[in-house]
């Protein structure tokens, strides 16, 4: 018995190939010139070195622990509202967002002493906290929002996100709130990975979207498509 192997899919296959040199090469040494290499500091954060909750400026929907020294039943959990605003045992509402863990404490501290306590020690933790979240969305094997933990860059906050998947492009925008105007930036995460471009640090509130590669997703297409092709292609004589 002869078989004839029918040429298609060896065409097919051919384009697999030649898609596949387009799709692994579509950034790196050859960046784009309007890529940017830098971000503004977001509203979330003061412009210093070290990234904690010293320096972290307080969101709406935050969670905040309050402790008084020696005042068990003043002590408490608060949510920010939305319009940035805590309710407090005796001195009522207090303007919590946008100001830092220090500058809160000063202000209830302030209030509290006015009034009601003599020199009373206050201390404010943020629990849970919207502004220390970043949001991964796209090409991404496991988009969603990631919290986190002191330093972060962009390709580790990827790394949360199990990384870019099998059509994602190296292309990377990440959009951030500063001076309280939304901005972008696109970053080549080749360049990055190669050492090219400096890893940028994110932060809390940003959001990092990755392209779909227009290559690569025909790759993928192909790819699944062969094997179907092959089988069909296959024939008796």
């Amino acid at each position: 018995m002869i078989v004839r192997i029918s040429r298609k899919p060896a065409l097919v296959a051919a384009c697999v190939v030649s898609l596949s040199a387009c799709a692994t090469g579509e950034l790196g040494a050859g960046a784009d010139p309007s890529y940017t290499a830098s971000l503004p500091e977001p509203d979330t954060a003061r412009a210093n070195s070290d990234f904690t909750q010293s320096d972290y400026r307080i969101s709406p929907q935050d969670i905040l622990e309050i402790n008084i020294f020696g005042f068990s039943n003043l002590s408490r959990v608060a949510q920010v509202d939305g319009n940035g605003r805590i309710s407090f045992p005796l001195i009522g509402g207090v303007a919590a967002a946008g100001r830092t863990v220090s500058e809160l404490e000063t202000e209830i501290t302030r209030k509290l002493a006015a009034k009601y306590l003599q020199s009373p020690q206050v201390s404010v933790f943020v629990k849970e906290s919207v502004g220390l979240r970043v949001t991964v969305e796209g090409a991404v094997r496991k988009p969603g929002i990631y919290a986190l933990k002191g330093k972060s860059t962009l390709l580790q906050a990827l790394v949360m996100a199990e990384g870019i998947n099998d059509v994602g492009d190296s292309a990377v925008t990440l959009i951030r709130v500063s001076d309280q105007r939304r901005i972008s930036a696109k970053y080549d995460v080749s360049a990055i990975r190669s050492g090219q471009l400096a890893d940028p640090l994110v932060y809390g509130g940003d959001t990092i979207i990755v392209d779909e590669s227009l290559g690569r997703t025909g790759v993928q297409v192909l790819k699944s498509a062969v094997p179907a092709m092959l089988s069909i292609g296959a024939k008796p004589w």
